[in-house]
């Protein structure tokens, strides 16, 4: 399952981002997947929940937000969403694909606390 190592380093990401965004708790972690990426989302967010605790973005969620895949054709130029895996222009017919998205994961956003934690709370 890949998945595992594909959010050990989302987690790393997120982890730089909130220290660098001053160490306030992460509450949403948006990610967008191209539906042409290989990535089981389900899989991704079992990892994430697995994975999270003890990080920055533990207690936060993990949204993913599904990128269709998007082809361009060499011959005609034209740009669009596919909806079956048929790599063919819908304009010309053309089997001169390129993929233009769809196969994209990355971390699109990051939420989180406006304040760190407080350290030393309840002293």
């Amino acid at each position: 399952m890949h998945e595992t190592a594909l959010m050990t380093n989302l987690l790393a990401i997120v982890e730089r981002a909130a220290r660098d965004g001053g160490g306030g708790a992460v509450r949403v972690v948006h990610a967008r997947i191209g539906e042409f990426a290989g990535v089981n989302v389900d899989a991704l967010r079992f990892a994430f929940e697995a994975l999270s605790p003890g990080t920055a973005a533990a207690g936060g969620r993990l949204e993913c937000e599904i990128v269709p895949l998007r082809l361009r054709c060499r011959s005609c130029g034209a740009d669009g969403p596919s909806s079956e895996f048929v790599l063919a222009c819908g304009a010309c017919g053309s089997t001169d694909m390129e993929i233009v998205g769809g196969r994209e994961m990355e971390v699109d956003y990051i939420l989180t606390d406006d304040e760190p934690p407080e350290s030393g709370a309840g002293r």
